[in-house]
């Protein structure tokens, strides 16, 4: 049997059209006779936005559809479900349950937050035969595009975002120069972030020498590390967890030009202008798995009454993240095959 092929859907800001993407992903692979699951990381398909209490789309699942979501979130008693197992995952709405749909209905995903419960609920779909998993990002859940969870992803851009043609452009632009960035290539540095990774603590490279250090991230004994990297000729750092912006600072009050690995992305949280400083002194940071993009999607309409010109849109949004493909789902759907072909990834790294 094949593996369970999967891709996150996760959107830059709040009301962006992440679920009409969700929703037209999930179509595709009903018209293509593909077994779906869906699954969030946070809370989404409500009909009310409980912040701006706009009128929310609901989640579509086709027939057959699978989803893991609380078990009090499923109405039973329509007839619209078959339960089929306990996750062991427990949240605040009650046991996260796996359903699946009797006929096409609508869901309301809930219960998996951490990572970990996501990655229990893909090898539970995967067994049960599901063939693609689309992981909902929900609010601020960009970790759904965590490339160690998912196979690819969708990133969400779209009118909300500012007002102007030049913000929402802006935006995704200081968005991708910083998640965008490749995946580090020279094997010490990959070495030692693979340590970093498997045992939670700073690596330093220091030439061809990987150096596990007592550390498990740049704030803690932030003096003492100073110290050391004061003293010590590192070529190279690796870290475990979040790069903040005070984390940068700190570096850069060094001036030591470091090679950077992180795990991910996701675990990336400094500005465009932190990163720009450090490069000016010859620093570099790279990945130890790049975000791995099947499409950038975007929606020119905001809630707020606004529009964009959608051309315009999805040929300035494509100048900055060439070569990901740009897609406006509302008047295209989704154009491209849900699965990926034998051999291929269908995704563009960072």
């Amino acid at each position: 049997m094949k593996r369970i092929q999967s891709c996150a859907v996760f959107g830059l800001a709040k009301n962006v059209g992440k679920t009409t993407v969700l929703n037209a992903m999930a179509e595709r692979a009903d018209r293509d006779r593909v077994r779906v699951g869906l699954v969030s990381v946070g809370v989404d398909g409500e009909k009310w936005d409980v912040w701006s209490l706009r009128e929310k789309p609901p989640i579509q699942v086709p027939a057959d559809g699978w989803v893991a979501t609380a078990a009090s979130l499923l109405e039973i008693e329509k007839g619209d479900w078959e339960w089929v197992e306990e996750t062991g995952i427990h949240s605040p709405l009650g046991p996260v349950m796996i359903a699946r749909a009797r006929t096409t209905t609508t869901v309301k995903l809930a219960g998996v937050h951490r990572s970990r419960g996501v990655s229990e609920v893909l090898k539970r779909m995967d067994r049960l035969g599901v063939e693609l998993a689309l992981v909902d990002g929900a609010y601020d859940r960009k970790v759904a595009g965590d490339p160690w969870l998912t196979d690819t992803a969708v990133a969400v851009a779209g009118a909300v975002m500012g007002p102007s043609l030049d913000e929402v452009v802006k935006g995704v632009s200081h968005w991708w120069s910083v998640a965008g960035l490749p995946a580090a290539t020279d094997p010490v540095l990959r070495q030692a972030g693979m340590k970093a990774r498997t045992t939670g603590r700073l690596v330093g490279v220091r030439g061809e020498a990987i150096v596990p250090l007592p550390y498990p991230s740049l704030l803690m004994q932030g003096e003492e590390w100073q110290r050391e990297l004061e003293r010590e000729e590192w070529t190279g750092l690796a870290v475990p967890g979040a790069l903040t912006e005070s984390g940068l600072a700190m570096l850069l009050r060094s001036k030591r030009p470091l090679e950077l690995i992180l795990s991910d992305p996701t675990r990336c949280f400094v500005s465009r202008s932190g990163l720009r400083r450090w490069f000016r002194i010859g620093g570099q940071l790279g990945y130890l798995r790049p975000l791995r993009l099947r499409a950038w999607a975007v929606n020119p309409v905001s809630p707020d009454g606004y529009g964009l010109n959608p051309r315009s849109l999805c040929e300035r949004i494509g100048e900055v993240v060439h070569p990901v493909p740009v897609v406006d789902v509302k008047r295209e759907g989704w154009p491209y095959s849900v699965l990926r072909k034998e051999g291929e990834t269908g995704a563009v790294d960072g």
